[in-house]
């Protein structure tokens, strides 16, 4: 059996440098695809698509939740998140499809990071943040999925105004 030695804050042996520093990259990049949701419900909204416009602010505060788990991680190994500097991200779209395009492809870079923290937990045998990297990739396969579906839309559909009106409406079952 082994014995838990007394360790001071700071020195939790499940909060290596490397684990923190992962973390730490997590909470800027769910705090940046908050950013991100946000101004792209704003562009939407701005643009009258009123029921795309709530679902994107949906996916924004999500990521500020998302964000919440890693920073709580730290938390209870005794260790203070950063607090990151975020850059302003884009402003303009082409319209809905593309920032239902731009929204998979960040999906997909955030499932491979999540995918990166996941194999780092077990490299390190670290079974705390092994699990919480699963529930990111939980979180991860339902955006992925929803996504998906809404690219589905779009090819079965076409892009036209009415197409994306009614799409737009549809929305509402998604909120």
């Amino acid at each position: 059996m082994i014995t838990p030695k007394f360790t001071p804050k700071g020195k939790n042996p499940f909060a290596s440098k490397e684990c923190i520093d992962i973390l730490n990259f997590r909470i800027e990049q769910e705090e940046y695809s908050s950013r991100i949701y946000h101004a792209m419900s704003l562009w939407l909204d701005d643009k009258g698509y009123v029921n795309a416009s709530k679902l994107w602010q949906k996916d924004s505060e999500g990521e500020m939740v998302h964000a919440s788990w890693a920073k709580q991680f730290l938390l209870d190994m005794g260790i203070q998140p950063n607090t990151p500097t975020l850059k302003e991200p884009m402003r303009s779209f082409e319209g809905l499809p593309d920032i239902i395009r731009k929204s998979y492809d960040h999906e997909i870079t955030i499932t491979k990071q999540c995918n990166e923290l996941a194999t780092h937990a077990l490299k390190m045998s670290n079974h705390l943040l092994h699990q919480l990297a699963i529930k990111f990739l939980q979180e991860q396969q339902e955006e992925l999925g929803k996504i998906q579906n809404l690219i589905d839309q779009l090819e079965s559909f076409g892009e036209d105004k009415i197409a994306m009106r009614l799409l737009d409406h549809e929305l509402k079952d998604y909120l």
